[in-house]
């Protein structure tokens, strides 16, 4: 395990996914950001399923709200960022 927590946005689907994918492979805890959050969270269901450490979080690049609601479930969770 790597230790580092990884937020990947647009991640449910497509690049992002596969990204996702790659970082929790190589022991990463990735968060899996989507708009829609049932999209995301059936998106790291299959990747939860082959062992992965994904967990799908609403989040959405244009909408301050969410990028603000994740800053402060980061800080929260995993500690200030260094």
């Amino acid at each position: 395990m790597s230790g580092r927590i990884a937020v990947v946005t647009g991640a449910n689907r497509g690049i992002g996914l596969e990204v996702t994918r790659q970082l929790a492979a190589q022991g990463d805890t990735v968060l899996l950001g989507a708009r829609d959050l049932a999209k995301g969270r059936s998106a790291a269901a299959v990747l939860h399923a082959d062992g992965l450490d994904v967990r799908a979080t609403t989040l959405d690049v244009t909408d301050l709200t969410t990028i603000a609601a994740l800053a402060d479930e980061l800080a929260s969770t995993h500690g200030p960022s260094t």
